[in-house]
């Protein structure tokens, strides 16, 4: 157990970058087949319903979030430390996007679309004031909040392990890095 746990603080550290890509790269794919099953469209920083999405756009959506990530962290990263390597940015970025993909199942049964919709309605109508979200929905909502910010987590502690990143300016750069990024794939993404 307490093994287990240090592999989910940082896998970065304790597991062989060959090990870390299969998995990756496994995720990955599954992550891809659940978003297109789930309806759900991906971005950096975000998750968005997507209405019947077809596969191709799913995988090239997908694609444009690892490509990006990995080239804007490995530039970083080499500015940092000259020593980067590719290879633990791009296990980084695939190792970090797992809870991403569990919190996919949000949208089991289509809950998530639902649960939106009405929300939606009600903010037109003006009856959001008066009901109260169901308890379920409330619930959904922590864990996604949860799976994100343990992925933001696994990103920053994935890029410091690889790039050995100590100084409080690096951590600066590392977020708006991210935030940059994010900005360029939401636009292409949407571009699609």
């Amino acid at each position: 157990m307490k093994k287990l746990l240090q592999i989910l603080k940082n896998p970065f550290a304790l597991v062989e970058d060959k090990k870390l890509f299969f998995v990756g790269i496994s995720t990955f794919i599954i992550g891809i087949l659940l978003a297109y099953y789930f309806q759900l469209q991906q971005q950096i920083l975000r998750l968005n319903i997507s209405e019947t999405p077809d596969l191709k756009k799913v995988i090239i959506w997908h694609l444009i979030i690892v490509v990006s990530l990995t080239i804007a962290f490995f530039t970083l990263g080499k500015i940092i430390n000259k020593k980067t390597r590719f290879i633990d940015i791009l296990n980084t970025v695939l190792i970090a996007l797992i809870p991403i993909y569990i919190s996919f199942f949000q949208n089991f049964n289509n809950f998530l679309t639902e649960e939106t919709e009405k929300m939606l309605n009600a903010l037109k109508d003006g009856s959001i004031y008066t009901q109260s979200p169901p308890l379920l929905f409330i619930f959904v909502g922590i864990a996604g909040l949860v799976f994100f910010i343990y992925y933001i987590y696994l990103l920053f502690i994935g890029f410091k392990t690889a790039t050995n990143a100590k100084k409080t300016a690096h951590y600066a750069l590392f977020f708006v890095i991210l935030f940059f990024t994010d900005a360029i794939c939401s636009f292409l993404i949407n571009s699609i």
